[in-house]
């Protein structure tokens, strides 16, 4: 289905995270979704580099 090639861990694992904070703040488990802005910044770095790569 996916070649290893077209699947980018980090940014893979970086999104889960938000994801992952972002639903259990909306759950009511956190009372704020912890390092949402460092999550979407490192997600933004990852994409703009993968683009100048290549």
């Amino acid at each position: 289905m996916f070649n290893k090639s077209q699947i980018d861990i980090p940014l893979l694992i970086v999104f889960l995270l938000l994801a992952t904070s972002l639903l259990a703040f909306f759950l009511g488990v956190l009372p704020y979704p912890f390092g949402i802005l460092i999550l979407i910044f490192l997600g933004i770095a990852r994409i703009i580099l993968l683009r100048n790569k290549s």
